[in-house]
């Protein structure tokens, strides 16, 4: 995983998939900031512990901006199973 940081955001590329192992880094990375980047263009697979992680970042008090750039087909499948579909606005969170 390589990161940058500036007082406000997190900018990450994932080197592998976007699971629990990579939620626990980015957990350590992100401290009080209230931006997260993530770049999937290495990630095959995105679990529910990363949805689930990115749900609540966004649902916190105060709310984390979260940026997605280049996620996996399977991603979009796991937010409809899980009904997220609806309920994020993709066109804000996804960068092309």
């Amino acid at each position: 995983m390589q990161y940058k940081k500036s007082s406000q955001k997190l900018e990450v590329i994932l080197s592998g998939d976007f699971n629990l192992n990579a939620v626990r880094k980015i957990s350590e990375q992100l401290d009080d900031r209230t931006e997260l980047t993530v770049d999937l263009v290495h990630s095959r697979f995105v679990n529910s512990k990363a949805i689930i992680f990115l749900h609540q970042l966004m649902k916190s008090t105060p709310a984390v901006k979260v940026n997605l750039k280049n996620p996996p087909r399977v991603f979009f499948e796991l937010l409809n199973v899980l009904g997220l579909h609806e309920e994020w606005n993709l066109d804000e969170i996804i960068e092309p």
